[in-house]
């Protein structure tokens, strides 16, 4: 079972990504991961072609991945509904608009099976895949934890992307909007993010329906 960052949590770990260069540069990627909700591998496909900052949406259409062998692939999303259209927040927009300032320019842009422009690039100018996210994540935390009394939960791109889902749940989105943004091809699998609720969504919950105005006057019985 996946656990949702708690809005302690991220505030906590957010302020610590801040405060040296060495983690700051992850920074973007992971405002644009707890913003969206993508997949990591979807977020490393993106090409500078698929952000439209006029209209504020990200266009969905494929993963970038790597095998064992260092060779680089294209992958449709993982569900007949991945592929898909994702508005920006303001935080989000800007850490895009981040990205593309500090993004080097590239003598040769790398063309992988027909696409080229990745948005995200390693030191060495290279795509990233989400190996890298991966193990910078764990560094971040572990070296946190050994430095804090409060600890904070294991966190890897997948808690981001399920972090956003339960936020937006929690909000009262409605479900198939819900699934849309997340690429759910199964409503199920989004109505499963509601099982990680907290009290506090639930107490919210709770009281916006006991303070409803009573429609008709009639009561209902369980």
């Amino acid at each position: 079972v996946r656990k949702a960052l708690s809005q302690e949590e991220k505030e906590r770990f957010l302020e610590y990504v801040l405060q040296d260069k060495c983690r700051r540069k992850h920074y973007n990627e992971i405002i644009i991961l707890l913003g969206t909700g993508l997949r990591v591998s979807e977020l490393y496909g993106l090409t500078k072609s698929d952000i439209d900052f006029e209209s504020r949406k990200i266009r969905i259409e494929r993963q970038l991945t790597r095998d064992k062998h260092c060779k680089y692939y294209i992958e449709p999303p993982k569900t007949r509904s991945g592929t898909r259209f994702i508005p920006m927040s303001d935080v989000v927009c800007q850490a895009l608009m981040d990205t593309f300032n500090n993004r080097k320019p590239q003598r040769v842009e790398q063309m992988i099976d027909g696409c080229a422009g990745f948005l995200f690039l390693d030191k060495d100018g290279k795509p990233k895949v989400a190996l890298h996210l991966e193990h910078a994540l764990k560094r971040m935390v572990d070296k946190y934890n050994a430095t804090h009394d409060v600890p904070l939960p294991p966190i890897t791109p997948h808690v981001l992307r399920h972090t956003f889902c339960t936020e937006m749940a929690n909000a009262g989105m409605d479900v198939k909007s819900l699934q849309y943004l997340m690429g759910h091809s199964d409503v199920n699998t989004t109505l499963n993010i509601y099982t990680h609720s907290s009290y506090e969504a639930a107490a919210h919950a709770f009281g916006k329906v006991k303070s409803a105005p009573d429609k008709g006057g009639e009561s209902v019985e369980a």
